[in-house]
């Protein structure tokens, strides 16, 4: 499949998927999955194929209804495949520690900016370092999405162009501020951009030449 594109905004026109087992609808081999609005619910209820290798994921999600029934399923238990480009906006943030690539995985780029606390406030209960990406080319995080940064686990060999952070408060990172020196995996870097106070972050990255 070339595309998979679901939309709803309203729960009643999924109510009938949602009471399908997990992993019970067979989609097989997507590029481009794109779910918005009470339509990611019906995500751990989809199937792709094992060696799936998409281009594109993207979930946008403006409300706590539009992913209440995704929120609830384990970690690591939404099985993605290979996936070049990931996007998540707004709460669908949250769902992020659901979501499980391969092993092997190659990223072109994984940005994220959260204009709010809440987006990434199921993200930053999970362990460091569990949250597996796989090699990552471009890495960008906005605001509070940089909250999330300790969760991240790139390839051991990864090589990345771009790293780049952006925050105008302090209290958008908070968290990464506690986070033991050289403690966060980049892999090397060619291009690291730390704009305003992110340059506080510095001491924490582990490896960036």
């Amino acid at each position: 499949m070339e595309r998979c594109f679901l939309s709803s905004d309203k729960d009643e026109s999924i109510f009938e998927a949602i009471l399908t087992k997990n992993n019970s609808i067979c989609l097989g081999k997507v590029k481009n999955l794109e779910l918005e609005l009470f339509a990611i619910n019906i995500l751990p209820k989809l199937k792709l194929h094992e060696e799936n290798e998409m281009e594109e994921f993207s979930l946008n999600a403006e409300k706590d209804e539009s992913i209440f029934e995704a929120i609830l399923t384990k970690n690591n238990s939404i099985c993605l495949g290979k996936v070049n480009n990931l996007e998540l906006k707004l709460l669908a943030i949250s769902i992020l520690p659901k979501l499980k690539l391969h092993e092997e995985n190659e990223m072109e780029e994984f940005s994220l900016s959260a204009g709010e606390k809440e987006y990434v406030s199921e993200v930053i209960r999970v362990e460091n370092n569990s949250i597996w990406l796989g090699r990552v080319k471009n890495l960008r995080l906005e605001s509070f999405a940089i909250r999330i940064l300790p969760k991240l686990k790139l390839h051991e060999e990864n090589e990345m162009e771009v790293f780049h952070l952006s925050a105008g408060e302090i209290e958008h990172f908070f968290e990464v501020m506690f986070a033991e020196n050289n403690s966060i995996w980049l892999g090397r870097v060619k291009r690291l951009k730390l704009e305003s106070f992110t340059v506080k972050i510095l001491p924490k990255l582990q490896r960036l030449l």
